[in-house]
């Protein structure tokens, strides 16, 4: 009897939903077409000469991928986490499903106004990012790939700290008071967790003109703290630390790079605008009744 057997798990248990069909153990999907290509192999194309009965995995970690990728690109991030931790079962070493798997519950974490749940999933998308350098082929033919692939990440982790997330108030009479210092202390632990793994890359790297690129994302992720320091918690507020660490950034692009122009530096001063604002509001206001009052009795 012919049957259709998953190449992922070896289950026999496909469902045809949507004109799919679709593993009930491992959730794999394949087309009409492809459960034809199964179907053959299980009939004539499977390899048990040998001792050990291999499956590869390949069209099914290239086609997670791309769905992976898709999810990603349409921001459904209750997918992109699903397909990237596919990936990730069968490659776990692959650099991009470890990111990603975890970028996609952090997402979903800023919509969440629980803080706690939040802090747990970007605890974990940080504990990703410090395995990207243990991972870092230095391969020189992986050079490009790799180059991509990090700032990809750089560019996204960025998105993710610039994002706006839910926040919980407090209103004591006149005063209102909100946690949003916690998830940008969450956004700094990133950064400064993609710093690390940062390092140690370019510690690896031997021609130090490729290093460049590693350098200016450096410089990104140092320039996005001191841009949101003086909003998250007391620990963070080291201006000088900031500071000093763009400066020091900056001379090591310049000997890499003699045309190399720094970037001009952007400090969130919200918080001091708005509090000046609002003492010019009153004072202007009380100028304003004090004049009423002494026209009035004129």
């Amino acid at each position: 009897m012919k049957q259709i057997v998953c190449e992922v798990c070896g289950s026999n248990d496909l469902v045809k939903e949507d004109g799919c069909f679709i593993c009930q153990y491992c959730g794999a999907k394949y087309s009409p077409e492809e459960a034809k290509r199964l179907i053959v192999g299980v009939n004539g194309k499977v390899d048990v000469s040998g001792s050990k009965v291999t499956v590869d995995n390949t069209s099914f970690v290239e086609r997670s991928l791309e769905n992976a990728r898709r999810a990603k690109a349409k921001e459904d991030w209750e997918e992109c986490e699903k397909y990237y931790n596919m990936v990730e079962q069968y490659e776990p070493t692959n650099i991009e499903a470890i990111f990603y798997s975890s970028y996609g519950k952090a997402r979903m974490a800023l919509v969440d106004s629980d803080r706690f749940k939040r802090e747990q999933k970007i605890k974990v998308l940080k504990n990703s990012i410090s395995v990207i350098d243990d991972n870092y082929d230095n391969s020189p033919d992986k050079y490009e790939e790799n180059k991509v692939l990090i700032q990809n990440i750089n560019a996204d982790l960025l998105s993710i700290m610039n994002s706006s997330f839910v926040m919980n108030t407090v209103n004591n009479g006149n005063y209102t008071s909100n946690d949003s210092s916690y998830t940008f202390d969450m956004f700094i632990e990133l950064s400064l967790g993609m710093i690390e793994s940062i390092e140690h890359i370019i510690g690896v790297i031997t021609d130090k003109k490729k290093t460049i690129y590693l350098w200016q994302i450096l410089r990104q992720q140092y320039s996005y703290i001191y841009s949101i320091y003086r909003r998250a918690s007391y620990k963070y507020r080291q201006r000088s630390r900031w500071l000093d660490a763009i400066a020091n950034i900056d001379n090591q692009l310049y000997r890499l790079d003699p045309y190399y122009h720094a970037p001009s530096l952007k400090s969130n001063n919200n918080s001091a605008k708005t509090t000046i604002l609002s003492i010019a509001f009153i004072i202007v206001f009380t100028i304003v009744i004090v004049l009423y009052f002494y026209l009035t009795n004129l």
